[in-house]
């Protein structure tokens, strides 16, 4: 009889185990290809972006300065000051113009002057929020991707709200627009639904219940598939959805590689690129090459 429930058991889980989705991301997330060590002065890098295939750029929030960093290298090559102090969490390129996002949504445009990166204007973001950490460039449209970190305030139907908004970089009233429309409900009971893990915390009882807050510190649309990578610090998630908004995948970084993933961005050959700042440890930036489906 025991061996009968042994044998009972070990079938369910291998039912289990092949009735659970695959990940639809193409990345091995626990296995980064590359770790690069910043330097002490990145302790608190906040937003990176594509330099080109062998080269990111990076800010981190206390700094009006651009560090580009060599991947092959595997460490900074220059730095480039372009602004006194300020709490700049999000950079973007723009074909060959950067945009450094200061967290109240003011905007520095970057173009290369005399050999050196300028601040060659400003401008404000006409959102209401105040706390703005993730810069994005979404090639297939144009637009620049914004992603508020802080939520509306209100009702529940506003908190359960996430809005991923856009602008023209070539409008000269850079009016934003909604890109996404996303609901934590939904998207939670979307990655229940497909068996997803997701984060969780313990209850003043004892219980286990989600711990999901999705809220997003950098945003990237991938160069292939055109789908929407968002990245949240607070419980170390990458959220990806499809041009909708629909659920594709859902991961729970290992705090381990990345403590507090800020950054994220992706090479021209769909390499994904993270980094993460210190958070009482050393500032990483970490490689993931796209795997090729089966």
């Amino acid at each position: 009889m025991r061996s009968a429930l042994l044998l009972s058991a070990s079938l369910l889980a291998i039912t289990m185990a092949a009735q659970r989705p695959a990940s639809s991301m193409p990345y091995d997330l626990r296995h980064p290809a590359q770790v690069i060590t910043l330097p002490d002065q990145l302790v608190e890098v906040s937003a990176l972006t594509d330099v080109d295939q062998g080269s990111v750029a990076c800010v981190q929030d206390e700094a009006a300065t651009l560090y580009f960093i060599g991947l092959k290298e595997g460490r900074v090559l220059r730095t480039e000051a372009f602004g006194g102090p300020g709490d700049m969490e999000g950079l973007t390129r723009v074909h060959d113009t950067y945009l450094v996002l200061r967290s109240d949504g003011l905007i520095h445009r970057l173009r290369l002057l005399d050999g050196r990166w300028t601040s060659v204007d400003t401008f404000r973001l006409d959102l209401p929020h105040r706390n703005i950490e993730g810069l994005g460039f979404d090639d297939s449209t144009g637009l620049v991707l914004v992603a508020p970190k802080d939520i509306t305030k209100g009702g529940p139907e506003l908190r359960d709200a996430r809005v991923v908004h856009a602008f023209d970089p070539d409008d000269p009233e850079h009016r934003c627009v909604p890109m996404l429309r996303l609901s934590m409900a939904a998207l939670l009971g979307e990655a229940r639904a497909m068996g997803l893990r997701l984060p969780e915390r313990t209850t003043e009882n004892g219980r286990t219940a989600p711990a999901l807050k999705l809220r997003f510190s950098s945003v990237a649309a991938h160069p292939r598939t055109g789908h929407f990578y968002l990245l949240s610090a607070v419980d170390r998630t990458l959220t990806v959805v499809d041009r909708k908004g629909g659920l594709i995948d859902l991961a729970v970084l290992d705090a381990g590689v990345l403590p507090k993933p800020e950054g994220i961005t992706f090479l021209p050959d769909g390499e994904l690129v993270l980094s993460s700042e210190g958070k009482g440890r050393t500032p990483v930036i970490a490689c993931y090459p796209m795997r090729a489906r089966e």
